[in-house]
């Protein structure tokens, strides 16, 4: 161990530079307390957890508590604490690749690296173009203004060790729900021009952006050369969507996911609609394709998929009583639609919507966060053909401590829901998010 204890300090700095995933930089101050010394001394890089971290709500009593936020990280069931004073008072949402984007009451956005305390200042709020009418309280805004913030990559380059202004910034934002982007170095947020509204979901894939409205229809926004960004319908809604509905749209495997949330109880549309029934989508039907034939590359690869392996329902839980209690909303099961390239013979459309009953050695991640598709296998304490879930519902004013409790995990084969964090983390704006 001497020996170890002994490595010069730039031999461990390089070290250090080529690993891929900031739990590896703890693993290395683990080894002695030279190392320790020297993990604590350096510039912690910009890499993603190893797995994914239960961001837990902000702590409500006290200055020095609140700047302290808990992880709760799934592979060893364990909290960590950190000194994060920067999220103090600030709403997050997991942008991806380690990053947050954060906003306040200065409306102020950012995007911030919790593990190695990076932050990038963003156009504020008010550059947005499309506003609320009238006079509209700052603690509002911060709660409620953006909905979802994806990245086409990291803001950071690791081999330049400068900013990425080819970083495309991209968010859901405003009571319409609409989309808007920004680069770093850009003074305003700019809106994207579209047929329609209320966003539900952004995913980036292979230079391009798939969003998701409360329909189910789904869009791709591309760049030109001219740093501009198109935008098209590439499919249209599945027959028998609903709108009160929680969209995600998830990259699994090279394939397009479309991922329905439904809840219950008195503050959920379904509470009010006793005609639910377990599978939303009740199409089959190849006529739910899409006509662009450009739509998603990488379908291709999938036709040597088995018939068997399209399935049936995927979701819906059970009876909606098993799930709910007193809370105001719970989550009571998922389905899952995925884009598939059509083979029927004489059919005018190239894809078509095909409903998934496994997600075989995947876990998805929704919520406050960009979407993600991971193998299980590749995580401990990670659960494969399981939908990990956070309380991303805006609207806490129906409960009486706010939102937070709606966290889980769906296991697809049981239709069953369980609770990987066994406590309780509670906020009316800062509610838990998978960091990513």
């Amino acid at each position: 161990m001497s020996k170890w204890a002994d490595l010069p300090h730039f031999i461990l700095y390089e070290i250090i530079c080529r690993l891929s995933f900031f739990d590896d930089v703890f693993i290395v101050g683990a080894v002695c307390k030279s190392w320790q010394s020297v993990v604590n001394s350096l510039e912690k890089p910009l890499l993603p957890p190893k797995c994914p971290w239960l961001m837990l709500a902000e702590r409500e009593r006290g200055n020095k508590e609140r700047q302290i936020r808990s992880f709760f990280k799934l592979s060893d069931a364990r909290t960590y604490n950190f000194k994060l004073p920067e999220l103090v008072g600030r709403k997050s949402y997991g942008a991806s690749l380690g990053w947050l984007l954060t906003i306040g009451t200065d409306l102020q956005i950012n995007l911030f690296h919790p593990l190695s305390k990076q932050l990038i200042a963003l156009p504020p709020q008010p550059t947005f173009c499309c506003q609320y009418n009238g006079k509209v309280e700052r603690m509002y805004l911060r709660k409620n203004f953006v909905s979802k913030c994806v990245l086409s990559r990291s803001p950071w380059n690791s081999i330049t060790h400068e900013y990425d202004r080819d970083c495309i910034i991209m968010t859901i934002y405003g009571g319409k729900k609409l989309l808007a982007f920004t680069r770093l170095g850009y003074k305003a947020w700019i809106d994207i021009k579209s047929p329609t509204r209320c966003y539900d979901d952004i995913a980036f894939y292979k230079g391009k952006f798939y969003v998701v409205d409360c329909h189910g229809e789904v869009f791709v926004c591309r760049t030109d050369d001219n740093r501009k960004l198109e935008f098209k319908v590439i499919v249209p809604r599945p027959k028998g969507t609903k709108g009160t509905t929680q969209k995600y749209i998830v990259i699994s495997s090279g394939a397009l996911l479309l991922v329905s949330r439904m809840r219950g109880g008195p503050c959920s549309s379904l509470g009010r609609d006793r005609n639910y029934e377990e599978n939303e989508f009740n199409n089959e039907d190849s006529k739910d394709d899409t006509e662009d034939e450009d739509a998603f590359e990488d379908e291709s690869e999938e036709e040597e998929e088995e018939e068997e392996e399209e399935g049936g329902g995927g979701g819906g839980g059970g009876k909606e009583e098993e799930y709910i209690n007193d809370n105001a909303y719970l989550t009571i099961g998922f389905t899952v639609l995925k884009l598939k390239r059509c083979t029927q013979a004489g059919s005018k459309y190239r894809y078509k919507w095909v409903k998934v009953h496994s997600l075989g050695d995947q876990a998805l991640f929704v919520g406050d966060n960009s979407s993600v598709s991971l193998s299980a296998s590749s995580f401990n304490g990670c659960k494969a053909n399981c939908i990990y879930f956070t309380d991303d519902k805006l609207n806490y004013a129906c409960t009486l401590e706010g939102g937070g409790y709606d966290i889980g995990a769906f296991r697809m084969q049981e239709r069953k829901i369980e609770h990987p964090y066994p406590g309780e983390s509670l906020s009316f704006f800062s509610t838990p998010l998978w960091y990513i």
